[in-house]
């Protein structure tokens, strides 16, 4: 079975897609029965959307028809117009561009609304993250469910529990954070709702008499970052928070660890892959009711409606203020993380591919 895989998302800085990508390679390399053909940009570069454009299009079909796989893997993104009679698998990670695409460019925003949709719908099959994402996939695309696999993502290995913390807090100086914090990661962008985290968190300090407590996030300054550092300013919480930015991979298990508790009040995920890392690292969860987070946390995580502040900021309290109820959500968290991983993603990838060849 020869599968072709386009790997252009692992070149430059790794995303969501990028990571699984590297990690569905790295555990299919165990399966006798595959023979893996990589198909990626001469460049190690992040494409811009018309570079992307290009390789789908231009780039990406010369090597497959050259190299004639059984079936052609598109790991994310849109995937090329034709491809003759190699057949294409398609993995949507989410639709947030169709469901938010005020939040893109106008070149970006024409990608994702328009061009993806359509080369999704030319697969053969198509790999949902999330059930979630399925539902979506069929109502927005109008695609068959009958045409949809559910695969889920897991968390790398390196995000685990860790019991000797006293090495750790040279690690934390290197951010600047030097006192108890409470902890969010994703881009700072408008669906991650950290405007209303940072309003609920200043609840919450006016509650604690503002203690030497932070509130860091963790994730790429997107386009939102200058409103929610003015709504910081607004509310005179700045010194209590920590904007870091991009963090490596050796250090992020690290942060997660020693966070006393991590919110996650994402408006739209397609997985939601910060919260299993959260998880497995064992630290007391508040995040979402929405989308595909509850399906990931099951009675994991406190769940909450992230639209209402309030309610986010006492349930903020509640558990930073019940040390029985975060050792029950620490505990309950590293249960339901076991139940995600990488070879458990590859082998029902696997299983798709089988499926597609009729084997």
């Amino acid at each position: 079975m020869k599968i072709g895989i386009d790997v252009q998302s692992t070149q430059g800085k790794l995303t969501g897609i990028g990571y699984y990508t590297k990690n569905l390679l790295e555990n299919m390399k165990i399966a006798p029965e595959i023979e893996l053909s990589y198909y990626r940009y001469p460049k190690e570069t992040d494409l811009n959307t018309l570079e992307r454009i290009y390789w789908e299009n231009v780039s990406l079909p010369k090597l497959f028809k050259k190299d004639k796989p059984d079936i052609l893997h598109i790991t994310g993104f849109a995937g090329p117009l034709a491809t003759g009679k190699t057949r294409k698998i398609t993995t949507v990670h989410d639709l947030i561009g169709m469901i938010y695409p005020g939040n893109l460019a106008p070149v970006s925003r024409l990608y994702w609304q328009r061009w993806l949709p359509a080369r999704v719908k030319n697969s053969r099959l198509i790999i949902a993250v999330s059930e979630h994402t399925k539902k979506d996939v069929v109502r927005l695309l109008g695609v068959s469910p009958d045409r949809v696999r559910v695969t889920y993502l897991a968390a790398n290995k390196s995000f685990r529990y860790i019991s000797n913390r006293e090495s750790l807090y040279e690690v934390l100086k290197k951010y600047g954070i030097n006192s108890k914090y409470i902890l969010s990661v994703g881009t700072i962008e408008p669906r991650k709702n950290y405007v209303n985290l940072i309003k609920a968190f200043a609840l919450h300090l006016d509650k604690v008499k503002k203690e030497e407590i932070k509130l860091v996030i963790v994730g790429r300054k997107g386009w939102a970052y200058n409103e929610c550092l003015k709504s910081a300013i607004e509310l005179g919480i700045q010194r209590h928070i920590i904007f870091c930015d991009y963090v490596n991979d050796v250090d992020l298990p690290i942060i997660y660890n020693m966070a006393e508790l991590f919110v996650f009040p994402s408006l739209y995920e397609g997985f939601g892959l910060p919260v299993l890392e959260a998880m497995c690292c064992g630290v007391p969860i508040i995040c979402s009711n929405t989308s595909s987070i509850p399906e990931v946390t099951a009675d994991a995580a406190v769940l909450i409606n992230p639209l209402n502040i309030p309610a986010m900021a006492d349930a903020i309290e509640n558990v930073m203020s019940n040390v029985d109820l975060r050792k029950s959500l620490s505990g309950k968290a590293m249960r339901q993380s076991s139940r995600f991983s990488w070879e458990k993603t590859a082998q029902k990838t696997i299983s798709v591919y089988k499926e597609v060849l009729g084997e």
